[in-house]
């Protein structure tokens, strides 16, 4: 058998609503990885985060383990620090964007590769705080972020998040041939790099380990899982997912993300 790689997403795919992994999904990861193919966390949480997190579990402490954090834009191995790929915004645009996301009324959280930062200090952004488990930078000017290598930003209306899709639309002929837009959440409007995001971290991880895109199997669940689950060979939908993204998917689990979804694809594409 080939060798191939499962891309999966973290929050509403692997995990459960209470931010744990299930023994089924592990012992499935486990079998997946002792057969030879290979596993990647392909998620919007910084890298560093997400190791983090999964340091309690034994499991991912081997070798063929990946993340491909920040929407896939940067690849890292789980067993080292070494960046295998990363593809940022450059200066003048993320700074762009930021300042007009901010002067329509939006609160801001925007990344590089090992901080995360803001220029709000409100109720959203303890919601955020909460909802990430992260700890933000606070700035005072857009201006600090030059030279930041930013690899994506986040704008957050939770009163009103319609007016993120009004931004969205508003805004693409402004935005569209320099930047990819798309919901991570009903209340989170994300814009990365033209060209990046999750389902080019999953080609561009592919082509490193010399698998085939017809070999990989990507699982979602949100609108921001859409490109890597169009670009694998098997795209799958979570029980759980949103419809815009079953729509695309070449499969959708009987199990939602609090029954094992996850091992439920592994024993159907891999064992």
């Amino acid at each position: 058998m080939s060798k191939k790689l499962l891309a999966v997403d973290m929050d509403g795919t692997l995990f459960n609503d209470d931010k744990t992994i299930s023994k089924e999904n592990l012992e499935a990861i486990t079998k997946l990885l002792d057969a030879g193919h290979a596993f990647a966390f392909n998620t919007g949480r910084p890298n560093h985060a997400l190791k983090e997190i999964l340091s309690v579990y034994d499991e991912f402490k081997r070798d063929d383990v990946y993340i491909l954090g920040h929407q896939g834009i940067i690849g890292t191995e789980m067993n080292s620090d070494e960046v295998l790929f990363s593809d940022c915004m450059a200066d003048s645009d993320a700074i762009e964007v930021i300042t007009e996301v901010l002067r329509c009324g939006f609160t801001v959280v925007t990344f590089d590769a090992s901080h995360i930062y803001t220029f709000n200090d409100n109720w959203f952004i303890e919601s955020y705080k909460k909802l990430s488990g992260e700890q933000l930078v606070y700035l005072s000017s857009v201006d600090e972020l030059k030279g930041k290598n930013i690899t994506k930003l986040i704008a957050i209306d939770y009163d009103h998040p319609e007016n993120l899709q009004a931004f969205k639309d508003n805004h693409a002929d402004v935005y569209d041939d320099r930047f990819e837009s798309f919901f991570s959440h009903y209340a989170f409007l994300e814009y990365v790099k033209k060209g990046s995001g999750k389902g080019d971290g999953v080609k561009k991880l592919a082509e490193r380990l010399n698998i085939s895109i017809s070999d990989v199997v990507a699982v979602g669940d949100e609108r921001n899982d859409i490109s890597m689950v169009e670009v694998a060979g098997v795209g799958v939908s979570m029980a759980n997912g949103r419809e815009e993204l079953k729509a695309v998917a070449d499969y959708v689990t009987e199990n939602d993300n609090n029954h094992s979804g996850v091992a439920e694809v592994i024993y159907k594409f891999f064992i």
